[in-house]
């Protein structure tokens, strides 16, 4: 008797939520306890739900789960590389169902999930970005520095498109200004079992390297060597065609490259995110040339979706157009306010 009444009551739960006005994910452990609010991730056995009741979000382990709904659609990962896009919940048998975007349902087992992903149908609402601004000011020389960054995302289904902006103003006594300007724009094709083909146009000014403008188009494919909904590796291998424009117009050039590419992001881990990538390029047209970029920034979760940041990139190119140019480095701090 008390086991139906506790069905009934979870039933009861579950099916209440669908009715609440504001998003109210539901899920269910297996010791008949409910949490109610908002799904943020699953991935690596640990499912991370917010909720109105409580300061911290929650961090479940996915084996105490007995039943879940969530009320956006979903990315979902599934044990052999499986991928599916839809509304997913559990019925009153605990089995898992999965709503297409066709109406097909398909079902399976609560342990066949390994990730999900929550994607929103309207199609403002799947972007992402922050905007943030740094200034340090230092009494020796009079110096002062300037940055601004911000960048914007999309995701859904089959895209993934991003674009950034990095700018730099450094001056001080006695010493000609430095101005960096860095803007990148990228799309990728999510393909089967991790795959994915991408295409990104990136712009570089710098100064110190006498560089008026490079613009770089570039399409290639690469792989998800690890993806989950708090981090992702990624492992790229393309085509990149150079047009550079220098301060002694005589240097200008254009030339052909090979890009190797790994990128390595951990996201919404303990109010942390830690972003890394390097890119090297070999060169196709030029004998011997080589260039690198890298870049590192970690930032700090604030209140209100502000945070803090901490960055670090580097450019590299052992053939320079002037001599003693061949690197430049910066490292920025800034303080900074992310929507989605």
């Amino acid at each position: 008797m008390l086991t139906e009444i506790n069905k009934n009551l979870a039933l009861f739960v579950l099916l209440i939520s669908q009715f609440v006005g504001a998003q109210n994910d539901t899920i269910q452990l297996k010791n008949n306890a409910f949490l109610v609010g908002e799904v943020k991730s699953f991935s690596q056995g640990i499912l991370i739900i917010e909720t109105d009741y409580s300061d911290k979000d929650f961090r479940v382990e996915f084996n105490k789960v007995k039943g879940l709904i969530i009320e956006r659609k979903c990315l979902i990962t599934l044990t052999n590389g499986r991928r599916r896009f839809g509304n997913i919940r559990t019925n009153a048998k605990g089995i898992v169902e999965i709503t297409l975007d066709d109406g097909i349902m398909e079902y399976y087992k609560l342990h066949e999930i390994i990730a999900l992903t929550e994607v929103d149908d309207k199609f403002w609402s799947r972007f992402t970005g922050s905007i943030e601004l740094g200034f340090n000011l230092t009494k020796a020389n009079n110096n002062t520095q300037f940055t601004i960054d911000g960048d914007l995302k999309y995701a859904d289904e089959f895209w993934r498109s991003a674009g950034s902006i990095n700018v730099l103003d450094s001056s001080q006594d006695d010493v000609e200004n430095t101005k960096r300007t860095d803007v990148s724009l990228s799309l990728i094709r999510i393909l089967p079992r991790k795959w994915y083909l991408l295409g990104e146009v990136s712009f570089l000014a710098n100064t110190e390297q006498a560089l008026d403008s490079r613009i770089s188009p570039s399409i290639g494919a690469g792989k998800f060597l690890i993806s989950t909904n708090t981090l992702y590796l990624g492992l790229s291998l393309g085509y990149a065609y150079n047009i550079e424009n220098y301060v002694d117009a005589s240097l200008d050039k254009t030339s052909s490259e090979i890009f190797i590419f790994s990128e390595f992001n951990m996201f919404d881990y303990k109010d942390i995110d830690l972003n890394t990538g390097i890119k090297l390029y070999p060169s196709l047209s030029e004998n011997g040339r080589f260039r690198t970029d890298f870049d590192l920034t970690l930032k700090y979760d604030l209140l209100l979706d502000f945070y803090i940041k901490l960055g670090f990139a580097l450019n590299f190119d052992n053939q320079p157009a002037i001599e003693g140019n061949d690197f430049d480095y910066i490292f920025t701090t800034g303080f900074g306010w992310k929507f989605d």
